[in-house]
Order: structure tokens, then sequence, then C-alpha cells
């Protein structure tokens, strides 16, 4: 079948997590509604039988998924509760992928992704291999990260769910091969190579549900009195540039109207 790479999946899964661990895997058809769902040793779901499953599952248009990090061993559900272990720093970037990379590239305070899954066109999983999170931690800092670097807060639990590499992605049409690109996979890193998790708690752009009144302009205004200074050295220009996509994206505003709010 076009698309299917046979031993990626397992490839990643030996990649992604530790031999003792227990993962959850998702599928959903979405012609149907259907789903399904097997929580297990990761030396079960490695199998050449469980494979050759996902295989015939997925050729029948469901889409496959698996948990981003550990279950606790004889659980049965993917809940936060159930996770025993973080195993990666997670993002979502389900626009501008290939600009999300290179901004994180360009970071000098983030170090280089373990791996990157290509979901669809232009759409991208970004992880670092993880060890020494709490649960409050990653999802403090991953909420972080995806504020500044304009990727999908909705995609910051630990219980996340990614594709799995090697098979179709069926939610669009027509399906896309799901690929991965690994780099250093050996590396584990930890809250101390991720600076913003200290900041995470001193400051947060805050909700944007908070703010119910007025225009997107003022709304916009009133969100740019809220948040810190660019500061030359610090990576002011980034930060810039992070603004510019919150107003431009998150409030809607043309260049002319950001660009007013941004001077004045």
């Amino acid at each position: 079948m076009p698309g299917i790479d046979r031993g990626a999946p397992a490839r990643f899964l030996q990649a992604a997590y530790q031999p003792d661990d227990w993962i959850a895997v998702f599928l959903k058809s979405y012609d149907t509604g259907r789903v399904a769902q097997r929580v297990g040793p990761l030396s079960l779901m490695s199998t050449a039988r469980f494979q050759a499953w996902l295989r015939a599952m997925n050729a029948r248009r469901f889409n496959v998924y698996v948990g981003v990090n550990a279950i606790a061993r004889g659980r049965r559900s993917r809940t936060k509760e159930a996770i025993s272990a973080v195993r990666h720093v997670f993002l979502e970037a389900d626009h501008d992928g290939q600009q999300v990379l290179m901004t994180i590239a360009a970071r000098r305070d983030l170090p280089p992704p373990s791996y990157v899954l290509h979901s669809s066109p232009n759409r991208v999983h970004v992880f670092w291999r993880a060890a020494g999170f709490t649960i409050e931690q990653i999802e403090r800092l991953q909420k972080h990260l995806a504020h500044d670097l304009c990727t999908d807060l909705a995609a910051t639990p630990a219980s996340q769910l990614t594709r799995l590499p090697g098979l179709l992605n069926h939610k669009y049409l027509p399906p896309h091969a799901v690929r991965i690109e690994y780099g250093d996979t050996e590396r584990l890193w930890t809250p101390a190579d991720f600076p913003e998790a200290e900041n995470v708690a001193q400051w947060s752009p805050p909700p944007q549900r908070t703010i119910r009144r007025g225009s997107n302009s003022e709304r916009a205004r009133r969100y740019l009195e809220t948040i810190p200074p660019a500061i030359a050295g610090e990576h002011g220009d980034l930060h810039t540039f992070q603004v510019c996509c919150r107003l431009a994206r998150g409030f809607a505003l043309d260049d002319d109207e950001a660009l007013t709010l941004l001077t004045s």
C-alpha cells in the first residue's frame, strides 16, 4: 500500500519509550466515528502480530495514535491520572510547521528536537525525549512553549496523543503518509535544559477568555498592556515576532491594525 512503511511504527516505539513502559494506542475512524483503544506493555505493542493489526485497521481508514507518555502498569485508560512517567516534551504545530521548526532552531535556549513527525503537509509534531519532569511541570512548560511558538494550546496535556509514523493519516483527502525525521534519540532532556520551565509560574499570557468586551483592536491593546517588554540581548526580536503572531492569529488583526498597536 502506498505510504505504508511496515517497520516505521515499531522503530518509533522502540526509540520513544523505555523497554518496560506501558503505552496507550488509540484508533479512530472519521468515516464512521468508531474508536478502539489498547493499553499494554511496549513489548506487546511492538510484536509483529500487533503491528499487523494496526496496519489492517489503518487500511480500513482508521487513524492510529499513541500516547506521548508512559502509562502506569495495569491501567486501562490514558487519562492524566494514568500517566506514570513523562517521556517527552511535546508540541503540535497545526499550521506553519516549517516556520515553527525554523524558530525552534534559532532559539539558543531550546535544545534541538529528538525527532519531528510530519502528520500532513506543513503540520508537525515536535518531540524532545525527556526525563525528570513531573506532570505539572511538563504541562506548564508545554503551555508556555505553545504560547511562545504559536502552536496548538489544546495539545499540551500530559495525556496528549501523537500519530504513529509509517501509516496513513486519513483525516484529510487524499490520505497523507505520516513520516518522521530523527535527531539525537539517545539524549534525555531535563527541566534544566528548558529555561522557560522556571519562568512559567512567574508569567504567562492572560487567557483570552477573560477579555469579554470591545473590538478585536481593543482586546489586543489590553493584551499588550499585560505582556513583558522586548529586551535587546534577551531574545527581544523573537519576543516581538511572537507577539506579532498573536496579534495576527489570536486577535485577527490586519497588518495596519497590528502595526498601529505595536507603535502606539
